[in-house]
């Protein structure tokens, strides 16, 4: 692919390194970023002026895309996309992107075509809607019942492919079930994409995943054994990140519920990053957590890259009690995490016991 790009993000340093890495783990090339302070208001999405300057910079660097890194309307898109005269997605069409490079298997491949059918929809509805009032003419000029008629087909694109993946999602169920009977203890990684889950994931397992260094590397959910542990596994899911919208959340919820019935989930966090990036990714993978209806009691922070850490503060929040400090690629305090897994495997073997009637 390789489009060069100009990349619209917000002022703050770290927000441009996350869209600067979405942008290559997409596989684009961005020349340069156009910093800003405000995002998604106006008829651009921008400030007028800003969008003025960023017509000029379109003009002077002849961009084959411009990426605005937040999520824009249906209208937005189409008058700033209007104004420079170039392609212009925004940051859900970004992750998509990602998503469908990432894609490898039959239930990864629908919940990515459900996901962007359902971002689409509105916006080829809207795009219509302006090109009739004259805005512009282009093969949507078409006719209103064309229109309707291939709305219709996408929707009944829409509910076929969430029928699948409720076969899916039964299809986990059965599979839960099965543990459950087989009394296996279900660890599940957890935190925002890049924290080094499946570094954690291949040191626990001796397994070897491909490690990529850039965002979303794992979209499916693989099960396999912890070593040194008797009857405990630990799966990897999806990775999270901050403004998602709630579809996308949605499309991958077959994947995600694993999470949810998991005995034990490992929320793994960048401890290398400074303070506020650090609570910044935290609450945004806390949010995802809770929108799942996770309960936090089985949650342990794994806080990861101790190695690398560079800022001095201490993880504290109530809502998480317990946690350790790691680091995945050196091996640091492996051995402590799975004695804390084992003890929370013991506990609930405990529980379990407890619960049952004794005459």
């Amino acid at each position: 692919m390789n489009e060069r790009s100009i990349v619209v993000t917000y002022r703050e340093p770290y927000s441009e390194q996350e869209a600067l890495e979405l942008v290559s783990s997409a596989g684009y090339s961005p020349s340069v970023s156009f910093k800003v302070k405000s995002m998604r208001e106006g008829k651009y999405g921008l400030p007028t002026g800003k969008a003025e300057e960023l017509k000029k910079l379109t003009e002077k660097l002849n961009p084959e895309l411009v990426i605005i890194d937040e999520q824009l309307s249906a209208s937005q898109i189409y008058h700033l996309s209007k104004l420079l005269g170039v392609k212009t997605i925004d940051r859900i069409r970004l992750i998509l992107d990602i998503f469908e490079k990432r894609a490898m298997t039959t239930e990864a491949k629908l919940q990515v075509k459900l996901a962007e059918l359902q971002y689409e929809v509105p916006r080829i509805r809207e795009t219509v809607r302006l090109a009739k009032m004259g805005e512009q003419t282009g093969p949507m000029g078409y006719g209103a019942y064309e229109v309707d008629k291939y709305i219709r087909f996408l929707n009944r694109q829409i509910n076929g492919l969430r029928k699948k993946l409720e076969r899916e999602r039964m299809r986990r169920s059965l599979h839960r079930q099965k543990r459950l009977e087989e009394d296996k203890f279900i660890v599940a990684l957890a935190g925002y994409t890049g924290a080094g889950k499946t570094t954690l994931f291949n040191a626990l397992t001796d397994e070897n995943k491909t490690v990529t260094g850039k965002m979303f590397t794992t979209l499916t959910t693989t099960i396999r054994k912890i070593n040194g542990l008797n009857n405990v596994y630990l799966s990897d899911t999806v990775g999270f990140i901050e403004r998602l919208p709630h579809y996308l959340i949605e499309s991958f919820k077959s994947t995600l519920e694993e999470l949810k019935y998991s005995d034990l989930i490992l929320l793994v966090l960048d401890y290398s990053l400074d303070e506020e990036l650090f609570w910044r990714k935290y609450m945004a993978s806390l949010n995802v957590l809770e929108e799942l209806e996770v309960n936090l009691d089985n949650v342990v922070a794994v806080l990861n890259k101790i190695d690398q850490k560079k800022t001095d503060f201490v993880f504290q929040d109530s809502r998480i009690k317990d946690y350790v400090e790691i680091s995945a690629l050196k091996g640091i305090n492996l051995e402590k995490l799975r004695e804390i897994i084992q003890q929370k495997y013991n506990e609930g073997k405990v529980q379990v016991i407890n619960t049952k009637e004794t005459f």
